[in-house]
């Protein structure tokens, strides 16, 4: 593969929008390798790994690729710095569980697992100073899951920040589609995910044993669905059926997620009441949002099932010139048994102290700020609480509109870790 990075990377911004010395930054070396999406250090922005194209809608994909494809990953990211830092950017193998499978590097690619990112761009005129860093990452041959781990170029333990990854092949073909719950009591609120799976590309394989099935709900780890047994085995055609009965294989539908429109800061979009700008800062104060756990579903508008895109619409304004804005979310709701979080892809649906909401009682509502990239967003509430669920400011309805992956994973006794044979995306239309 030839990597014509820089004007790859200038691609990159034309898409989203219509030298200088090295950092002296101090990283804390020796941090914890989490097998997981991670940021080890405070100063990282906006991560974003989707399959490289000329496609405009490819930073809304997301991180799976197929064995052979010649563009790899495009990996855009942005620390908070005024100077550049010297990066490296590698691949470890995974086990189906997200545990290193301790395959060789030589073994997945052709070249060296290390790649310098040597292509940056430095914010222009904004209140919070950031460098922007671009890399393409070639496809590797083996199937399976794969951490990407960005580290300070001196050492591999110095991690800035890890983000998963899947490559697949068709050495198995999966089928499915999304139906209301088979479950009398859940069958307004769950949806429920029946699938086959064909091996025939596989020889000699017990599949009670050799294959496992992974469903995954708008791409979140979270929620995943796993250790699913087929209710059918047919050895002879090679052929697995998964239709559960006994709800196994349901998600809760949830609600179509909440959005807002931050493209601009000159000017107040979709969902977004108030701009403020200031000399260090700019900060976005969303509309008040209310519970809709009791409220009949509807559909208002399509959402992109808790993904965003990155972009400035401001007049004159380049990609380079978009700004860090601290936006403010607010849920009215009297105090509940619980923690409120606001989650979707733009934090990996993690819920941290930076994310969680915190009661105002004199304003009778659960508040919370996140430091955000101008661009569009889908958001949702999320409550944990030993008895109330999830979604109970959400809902769930069955009519939701969700995406949905089933990944079909085989370990070969005989190699010891595990590769990802088979993958389909659906999505759930009632």
């Amino acid at each position: 593969m030839k990597y014509r990075l820089l004007s790859l990377f200038s691609l990159s911004v034309l898409i989203l929008t219509s030298c200088v010395p090295v950092s002296t930054t101090s990283y804390n070396a020796g941090k914890k390798l989490l097998f997981d999406n991670v940021d080890c250090e405070d100063n990282v922005g906006m991560v974003q790994l989707f399959p490289f194209s000329q496609n405009l809608q490819s930073e809304l994909e997301n991180p799976v690729l197929e064995v052979g494809n010649e563009n790899g990953f495009l990996l855009q990211f942005d620390l908070f710095e005024e100077n550049y830092s010297s990066l490296n950017v590698r691949y470890i193998h995974c086990n189906k569980d997200w545990t290193p499978s301790g395959l060789s590097d030589i073994r997945f690619l052709n070249e060296y697992n290390s790649f310098a990112i040597n292509n940056y761009q430095y914010s222009s005129n904004t209140r919070k100073k950031y460098v922007q860093y671009a890399v393409q990452l070639p496809s590797p041959h083996i199937s399976g899951n794969y951490l990407v781990v960005v580290s300070n170029s001196n050492s591999n333990d110095d991690i800035i920040f890890s983000r998963r990854a899947l490559v697949y092949d068709r050495t198995a073909n999966a089928q499915g589609d999304i139906q209301m719950s088979s479950s009398v009591k859940e069958r307004k609120t769950n949806q429920q995910v029946a699938f086959s799976v064909n091996y025939s590309g596989l020889n000699n394989v017990n599949p009670l044993r050799d294959i496992y099935v992974v469903l995954l709900q708008n791409h979140n780890w979270d929620v995943a669905l796993k250790e699913l047994k087929p209710t059918l085995v047919r050895h002879d055609e090679s052929y697995l059926e998964f239709h559960h009965f006994n709800s196994e294989n349901n998600f809760p539908g949830a609600n179509e997620f909440r959005y807002f429109d931050l493209r601009s800061i000159d000017f107040k979009g979709m969902n977004v009441a108030n701009v403020k700008k200031e000399e260090g800062r700019v900060l976005a104060f969303l509309g008040t949002d209310k519970p809709r756990g009791s409220l009949a579903y509807s559909q208002l508008i399509q959402d992109l099932n808790g993904k965003y895109f990155l972009v400035n619409s401001d007049p004159g304004d380049s990609q380079l010139q978009s700004e860090y804005v601290d936006v403010y979310f607010e849920l009215k709701s009297d105090k509940i048994a619980g923690e409120v979080f606001v989650t979707g892809r733009f934090n990996n649906w993690t819920r941290t102290p930076e994310n969680r909401m915190i009661y105002a009682p004199e304003r009778n509502s659960y508040r919370g700020k996140v430091l955000l990239k101008q661009g569009y967003y889908d958001y949702r509430y999320w409550v944990e609480s030993p008895s109330l669920k999830p979604g109970y400011f959400e809902g769930n309805y069955f009519q939701t509109t969700n995406d949905y992956e089933i990944l079909v994973y085989y370990r070969d006794p005989i190699n010891n870790f595990d590769e990802l044979i088979g993958y389909k995306s659906i999505k759930s239309e009632f």
